[in-house]
């Protein structure tokens, strides 16, 4: 199930946590090298934070991480989601739609 978060736009506080699932399942990820919050805008299809995807594993065996956004990752209202970037020693998955973002602007 994909974590929700209501916000503002050009929020970059605080900290967001998603869970990784597949299939509904937490993932272990014990053995990933590395994750990225890659984060779209679901009207123009465009990914706002391909500067900056990196994301921290904050507890790897219930496939915890943590997601610091930038102004730019949410820059007016809409809707915003983001797919997870698993790097394991076998290859890539993608992780889709794991996080959803509903943005409006400041003092709206």
């Amino acid at each position: 199930m994909a974590a929700n978060f209501l916000i503002v736009a050009a929020n970059t506080a605080p900290d967001y946590q998603i869970t990784c699932t597949r299939d509904g399942t937490d993932i272990d990820l014990s053995t990933a090298s590395a994750v990225d919050v890659l984060i779209y805008n679901k009207s123009t299809k465009l990914q706002t934070n391909s500067g900056h995807t990196t994301a921290t594993i904050t507890t790897a065996s219930a496939g915890l991480i943590t997601y610091r956004a930038q102004a730019v990752d949410f820059p007016s209202k809409g809707k915003y989601v983001a797919d997870i970037k698993i790097t394991w020693s076998s290859g890539t998955e993608i992780l889709y739609s794991q996080a959803v973002w509903k943005v409006r602007n400041a003092g709206a």
